[in-house]
């Protein structure tokens, strides 16, 4: 279950295991910008599909402003992957993966096509993946997600923050 929300409309620290239903309850149903999180959380719900499909089991680390109930609405959703180095992936399933995965520095062919940062679905999601037992990734990815950021986008210091966990 979700702990409530701290005063500032945060995640109390700490990683919470969540489904999807509760989440869409307390980030969409019970959130400001209803229409904007729906959209976002519509994108989620496929693309968590999408990773089924390739993945059997896996674990989602869910984080950014769409898990927060702040004054700004929130741009996309955040998440790390954490992928079982144990599944047997084939070539065909990297080739499924490759695209649900944030990539920068992106060029394509001709006429020359650059950006600077590509996100799964149209920008919606912003999703790393990661191996998962690699206690420096995950440490990494913890306390990146743990962090607080002000509503100038920098990190504001010693401020920690919870996040979601999501598996099947």
């Amino acid at each position: 279950m979700i702990p409530a929300l701290t005063e500032r409309g945060l995640l109390p620290p700490g990683r919470h295991a969540a489904t999807l239903a509760e989440i869409k309850e307390i980030f969409v149903d019970r959130a400001p910008h209803v229409e904007r999180r729906r959209r976002i959380f519509q994108a989620f719900e496929l693309y968590a599909d999408m990773l089924t499909d390739v993945l059997e089991r896996g674990t989602l680390w869910v984080d950014g402003g769409f898990c927060s109930h702040k004054v700004s609405p929130p741009e996309d959703l955040d998440l790390a992957v954490l992928i079982d180095p144990t599944l047997p992936l084939t070539d065909k399933d990297h080739e499924r993966l490759v695209p649900l995965f944030t990539l920068q520095q992106v060029q394509s062919g001709s006429p020359q096509l650059w950006a600077n940062r590509v996100q799964p679905m149209g920008g919606l999601i912003d999703s790393f993946p990661l191996v998962a037992g690699i206690s420096e990734q995950e440490e990494y990815w913890d306390a990146t997600w743990s962090s607080v950021k002000g509503p100038d986008g920098e990190l504001v210091p010693g401020a920690i923050k919870g996040y979601l966990e999501v598996s099947w």
